[in-house]
């Protein structure tokens, strides 16, 4: 659920094939999960393009 979140507050719609790799990624251990959570949020304050 922690990714779901993570991936809609940076407003990226989800597709089917979004989906599947979310529960992938679920499935493997926490402290990945949080990794991949971590990198996202990270992105997040990278500045953006013009």
């Amino acid at each position: 659920m922690q990714l779901y979140g993570v991936l809609d507050s940076v407003c990226r719609p989800l597709g089917a094939a979004d989906v599947q790799a979310v529960f992938q990624l679920a499935e493997l251990d926490g402290v990945t999960v949080q990794a991949v959570i971590d990198w996202i949020n990270a992105a997040r304050m990278l500045p953006r393009p013009l």
